[in-house]
């Protein structure tokens, strides 16, 4: 009869709560629960192991492969060096509100049961205190029964409105311990998350009264895709508003096509808003900025009523400021985005409310016309500006990813990675980002070495269902973590990554080009020290080193369309992965 031992029940649990994956670099200090998911009397219910290079990675794999489908992968990280490693990545899920689930070896504790050496400079006294202040939760639990309580703890409370990452450090010797007796699994349930409520009928009715009265409210939406659910009443609202929505593009909150989404637009149309309702916006002063003049307050400079409905002021950390600037608004309301969209359109949408009188609906209608017209307008100067740009001797961003989209438009595509700020704001003028869920953002903490690995991650989700995942990849985030290459090759993981390679630091050429500016030094010297142009990386050669199919290097923007589509046909055919360099200015 085969022992169990404690790392045994450690899968059970993975297995239990419907966790089909789990990601890691390997290390000694969770040695057990290596074996026990290798073990094959537990080959029925062990999660399959994505092997990664880096610590880094493996934490991005999984914060990718749960923005694309809303399933956990579980990441292991060994020790306190693997945690070290693991902490960027983990900085990202917390400013992106992404739920995981991370388990960090440690010890042992008892200082008596630690081999020389390595044991001790590899056991840490409060090892969650590296992440304990960019996590939901922590602990470090010592015993059986307690380690158990913990796992049910963490994962109920890192599902539960504000969404964020938790920590649990898993004792060397416990879970190599034989399973003590009466040591069992909680139920399923018990891991179940506490919910909020919806609006209740006091905010519901003064909420629904403003919108009512307003001139020209705007919806200003964030992180509310998060639940790609949301997607649809949030369209049926804003029509039966006839309201502007800007969208900050956390993920994807409302489609970019509809004729009532202004963002990006910069117009003065907007400086007349007289109600702004934001929906899980987490830089509420870079939003309300985006199109009104703010006093040094951060409120709108005309007076402008704010209401606020989400759940950021629930979690915040007290060492990194991503809470962003205090703004003392008009209401602020903790509520379910969901229910909270269904009660507003069930009063809204009441035929025989006050929405439905021709005092209301004649302004809704001048408002659709209004905006509708913004919206036209900026999207055919935005596909003017690419087109241009096409005639350029070095390719520009604009340029090409009007070409990317082109050659996969035909296909059921997501962008798993946009890779910076520049591409992302192009990707987000010229592709149609319509379908809930098409759309998966940025890393959330500003922190380069996310694309690659949250991509793969992506595309483990959607392996064998035909989805086309792509990687629009900045070559500077792509330094920080290219062994992934090896993992997406190994797994032979069906994804499109396009090295969109400009060949700088660009965002830090830019401060450099800034500063000089200022001080009226030679700009020309920014690329210094900012840039690859001296000594360039051969990123088709690099991929093929993993085992990576590659296509030659594109250099002429006519190139970039036949270039895709023949990746694209490779993907589909041999389902494994291609890699794609576009260089660029």
């Amino acid at each position: 009869m085969t022992t169990s031992y404690f790392s045994d029940l450690v899968v059970e649990f993975l297995h239990q709560q419907g966790i089909d994956k789990v990601a890691f670099n390997p290390g000694a200090s969770f040695r057990g629960v290596h074996d026990s998911l290798v073990h094959e009397d537990n080959a029925d219910i062990a999660p399959d192991i994505v092997m990664t290079c880096h610590e880094e990675i493996a934490v991005a794999v999984a914060h990718g492969y749960h923005k694309a489908s809303g399933r956990h992968m579980g990441v292991f990280v060994h020790a306190n060096v693997g945690l070290l490693h693991a902490s960027m990545a983990i900085f990202n899920a917390w400013c992106d509100r992404v739920p995981l689930f991370v388990i960090g070896g440690n010890g042992p504790v008892d200082a008596g049961k630690r081999r020389p050496w390595i044991d001790w400079i590899h056991t840490s006294q409060n090892i969650e205190s590296v992440v304990k202040d960019y996590v939901k939760w922590c602990d470090q639990p010592i015993g059986q029964k307690a380690t158990v309580e913990s796992f049910y703890r963490a994962f109920k409370l890192m599902n539960t409105p504000t969404h964020a990452p938790v920590f649990i450090a898993l004792d060397f010797d416990v879970q190599e311990q034989p399973l003590e007796d009466g040591v069992r699994l909680l139920p399923a349930s018990a891991t179940e998350a506490t919910r909020l409520p919806g609006l209740n009928r006091t905010d519901l009715d003064d909420l629904a009264q403003r919108l009512l009265n307003a001139r020209l409210p705007v919806l200003v939406v964030d992180f509310s895709g998060r639940d790609p659910d949301t997607v649809e009443p949030l369209v049926a609202l804003a029509d039966l508003l006839g309201a502007a929505v800007v969208d900050r593009g956390n993920r994807l909150n409302f489609p970019n096509t509809h004729h009532l989404n202004v963002s990006h637009t910069g117009a003065e149309l907007l400086a007349e808003a007289d109600l702004v309702v934001a929906l899980e916006v987490q830089d509420l002063v870079g939003a309300l900025g985006s199109f009104l003049p703010l006093t040094d307050q951060g409120t709108p400079a005309n007076g402008a009523d704010v209401i606020t409905l989400g759940f950021n002021e629930l979690l915040t950390s007290k060492w990194a400021a991503d809470y962003q600037q205090f703004v003392p608004v008009t209401r602020s309301v903790a509520a379910d985005t969901a229910d909270s969209l269904a009660a507003l359109r069930s009063v809204v949408g009441n035929p025989a409310g006050p929405f439905a009188a021709p005092a209301f609906t004649e302004r809704r209608e001048q408002r659709v016309k209004a905006l509708s017209a913004l919206h036209t307008e900026a999207r055919a100067d935005w596909g003017r500006q690419a087109d241009e740009a096409k005639s350029r001797t070095r390719i520009h961003v604009s340029a090409a990813v009007d070409e990317i989209y082109r050659a996969v438009r035909d296909e059921e595509w997501i962008l798993a990675n946009t890779g910076s700020l520049t591409i992302d704001g192009w990707v987000k003028k010229l592709w149609p980002l319509e379908r809930p869920g098409s759309y998966l953002g940025l890393n959330g903490g500003g922190g380069l070495g996310y694309g690659l690995g949250a991509s793969v991650g992506a595309a483990l989700a959607h392996q064998g269902d035909g989805t086309l995942c792509i990687d629009l990849q900045a070559d500077g985030d792509f330094l920080y973590t290219p062994s992934a290459l090896w993992t997406v090759a190994a797994y032979e993981v069906p994804l499109l990554v396009i090295v969109m390679n400009n060949r700088l630091y660009l965002n830090s050429t830019q401060h450099a080009e800034r500063i000089a500016g200022h001080r009226d030094r030679d700009a020309d010297r920014a690329h210094i020290a900012t840039s690859f142009y001296d000594q360039p990386v051969d990123f088709v050669t690099l991929a093929e080193s993993f085992g990576v199919h590659t296509l030659p290097r594109v250099e002429d923007i006519g190139a970039v369309m036949p270039t895709v589509r023949e990746a694209v046909s490779h993907i589909k055919e041999h389902g494994k992965p291609v890699l794609v360099e576009i260089l660029m200015e």
